[in-house]
């Protein structure tokens, strides 16, 4: 094993809501809600890992909005048994990959995760693991800063670039790949957003959402959602609002798994009703986000969404977090 520069990490790294609507694979923003993974290194192995289930959200009443858990109250919860506790675990897998990148000998690990994004939703929990494995390596190894190719390992990981990108990075991110790089650009935000996100009971598995995408789409539709997406950057670069409610349209992926997601399609068609600035699924989903221009804005658009969910027999849970946050950083290193 090579000389370490510290023996405990501990990281913070954001969730992050992906396509935004016409996006698809390619537009992510970072939202302000983190998993926090503390990274300690073991005398001997093998890797474990131990994920406790912080998100709050069977703690909240059908319908209601609410805030994760914080400070010592995180701290008496209940495993989330479904994450993987050994070798398997993203963070840990992840770990291990980037001290490979670096060319180094990983160290074992003891992971610990409070997580406080909803896992299976649509909100970044799978990215959050791969960054904050990434993150924790790079720290402990003490080899600086290597933004692009934190990019590129974490992107080969995931498979696609969009969520990485923009937990890694923060703010809105715009990026795709050339062989096995990523290319990327932040897009500079020239205003304030909050986002609601309305979050399903229920999980959806990015595997089965991208199963029910058709192999082909039809030439209007693939030119719709081009004059969608650059519509959205534009918009979210000037500043001006008014065509966010048609920026986040999309044709390509939302209309073919709408079944998968009871009430998807009219908690997104209420938000705007009710005057979010603009709504789409959040990554595979079954997660609805809705941008909003402030806290006044978000207690109406929150009771439409949730309302939404209600007609389609879905119990539902709200919460308002800021949009466009910085991107994944490292809280504490011990020697």
């Amino acid at each position: 094993m090579s000389a370490l520069k510290a023996s405990r990490v501990v990281v913070h790294a954001p969730a992050t809501s992906a396509n935004m609507g016409p996006g698809f694979d390619c537009l992510a923003v970072a939202v302000g809600l983190y998993d926090e993974f503390t990274f300690t290194v073991l005398g001997e192995g093998p890797s474990r890992a131990v994920t406790y289930d912080a998100s709050g959200l069977g703690q909240a009443g059908a319908g209601q909005a609410h805030r994760p858990p914080q400070g010592p109250a995180a701290r008496s919860l209940t495993v989330l048994t479904r994450i993987p506790s050994d070798e398997r675990n993203l963070a840990v897998r992840s770990f291990k990959a980037y001290f490979a990148e670096m060319g180094l000998r990983p160290p074992d690990v003891e992971v610990t995760c409070l997580s406080r994004i909803p896992v299976a939703r649509g909100l970044g929990s799978s990215a959050a693991a791969i960054v904050a494995g990434i993150t924790a390596a790079e720290a402990m190894a003490g080899q600086g800063v290597d933004v692009q190719r934190k990019l590129n390992v974490a992107a080969r990981i995931e498979g696609h670039p969009d969520n990485t990108s923009a937990c890694i990075l923060g703010g809105v991110t715009v990026s795709s790949m050339v062989s096995s790089t990523v290319l990327w650009a932040k897009v500079p935000l020239a205003l304030q957003l909050d986002a609601v996100v309305a979050v399903p009971d229920f999980t959806l598995s990015t595997a089965v959402a991208r199963n029910v995408l058709p192999g082909s789409v039809l030439h209007s539709d693939a030119v719709f959602n081009v004059g969608r997406a650059a519509l959205l950057v534009a918009s979210l670069a000037s500043g001006d609002c008014a065509n966010l409610r048609w920026a986040t349209e999309d044709r390509l992926h939302q209309p073919y798994r709408a079944s998968l997601a009871p009430g998807m399609v009219t908690a997104v068609r209420m938000a705007i009703e009710a005057g979010a600035l603009g709504s789409y699924v959040s990554g595979a989903g079954p997660s609805i986000m809705a941008l909003v221009p402030s806290e006044a804005d978000a207690a109406p658009v929150t009771k439409a969404m949730l309302a939404a969910f209600v007609q389609a027999k879905v119990t539902a849970t709200a919460m308002r977090l800021a949009a466009g946050v910085p991107g994944a950083r490292v809280l504490e290193v011990q020697g």
